[in-house]
Order: C-alpha cells, then structure tokens, then sequence
C-alpha cells in the first residue's frame, strides 16, 4: 500500500456547491431580515475571501458580527437550521462533481491510495451529493462539521481524518508523502497547520492567490496530470 493519502475538501472541490452555499446565505438572511436588525446581503467578494472556510454557525455569526447585527447563539441556531433546510431542497439539482474528481479518484483507487473527506459541511449534506454522484464507495474516511469542535481553519479535522486513515488501513501514513486537496484559503491554512501538503484548486479563488497559499496549484482537478499526482505521492507508475 502506498505510504501516503489523500484528504479532499468537499465544498469546492468535490462538488460546485459554493455559489449556492453563497445564494442561501443571503436567502436565509433576507427572510429573517426582521430579526436581524434590517436586511443584508453578502457580497461575492467577502463571502469567498472571508466567509468561504466556516461551518454555518460559524460563518452566520461573523456575517451578522462584522455587519454590527445580533449575534447571539439562539438566533445563529434558528438561521443556521433556516438555512439547512433551504441548502438541502438545491441538492437534487446536482448530479455530476467538479471536472476531473471521478478520473482523480478512479486513478488514487486503482493505485491504493487512501482517502478521505474532510469537510466543514454537515454530513448529511456530503452523504445526500456522495449518493447522488455515486462516488460514497471511493471514501474510506469523512470527517464532517459534526465530527469536529473546531472547524477550519483550525486542523482538527485534516488531523482527524489522517489519524482515522491510519486506523482504518493499520498503516504508518507519512504526512510529507500526503496531500489535502482545498479551494478555499481558510481551508489551506488548516491543511498546513495539520502538517500536510496542499493542493489548491481555484474553483473559488483566482489561481494566483491559491499559489500564494497552497504547495501545488491547478486550475481544477482536470487539469492535474496523474503523472504528477503520482509523482507527489511518491508513486511509481
């Protein structure tokens, strides 16, 4: 078995969630503008700059911080579960993954790799589009939202799915021959702080600012040759 593994991000990487994640934000708060002090809206360049890497609670309770609104915990609870429900009822739009993710994980399985997810997203959510891509048998491991007490860009959770990896397979994974796959700049710096290497996709960030935050760079997943991937998982092909 190879010594080393991969972790994906969810959100961004594995599936072209992040713009809906973006418009159901803003949904959830305009149908609770009354208790939240007026309405408000999240522009595109501040939720995928400073918004991107959090959970719902998390990412609520700095929109309505930073915006000067309530943000106590019973109102982040009520507009966290608003806009759970509304987040689920889009899913069955999808029905394919991000370009290349399927060739990707084809190759890693065919090779023995690895894999897992770990993701700042709730469980059911990954289940629901796992399901729907028909991709839940290329994962060994997930680590969702609920699994975690600090989410990214903290690296509990990249730390808890490289450690359940090496549960799962009883073997001796080595970090410097493992990759975490992100989009989002929180999300890197959590891989890093884990002491991973990142591959960075710019599905949501333009792919000079992903340079400047991860150890390899691609446009997405279709643009990676499997020579490559090989060559940074220490692969002989």
């Amino acid at each position: 078995m190879p010594s080393g593994c991969v972790i994906f991000d969810f959100d961004g990487v594995i599936a072209d969630t992040e713009r809906l994640h973006l418009a159901v934000y803003n949904r959830t708060l305009a149908l609770h503008a009354s208790i939240i002090g007026g309405p408000l809206e999240i522009a595109a360049q501040d939720y995928f700059s400073r918004y991107i890497v959090y959970s719902d609670h998390e990412g609520l309770f700095h929109m309505l911080r930073d915006a000067g609104r309530p943000h106590d915990q019973p109102l982040i609870q009520k507009l966290a579960d608003a806009k759970h429900h509304l987040f689920e009822e889009q899913l069955t739009e999808f029905a394919d993954p991000l370009p290349g993710v399927r060739e990707t994980l084809d190759f890693l399985e065919a090779q023995r790799v690895p894999r897992a997810i770990c993701s700042g997203a709730r469980r059911a959510e990954i289940a629901q589009l796992l399901h729907a891509f028909k991709l839940q048998h290329h994962f060994d491991v997930l680590v969702a939202i609920e699994d975690v007490r600090h989410g990214k860009p903290h690296p509990e959770g990249y730390l808890k799915a490289f450690d359940r990896l090496n549960l799962e397979f009883d073997a001796e994974l080595k970090m410097d021959q493992s990759l975490v796959i992100e989009d989002s700049a929180g999300g890197m710096a959590a891989g890093r702080a884990a002491g991973l290497r990142v591959l960075g996709v710019a599905t949501s960030l333009p792919l000079e600012e992903v340079r400047r935050h991860a150890t390899f760079a691609v446009e997405n997943l279709a643009h990676l040759p499997h020579s490559q991937l090989a060559q940074w998982l220490g692969l002989t092909i």
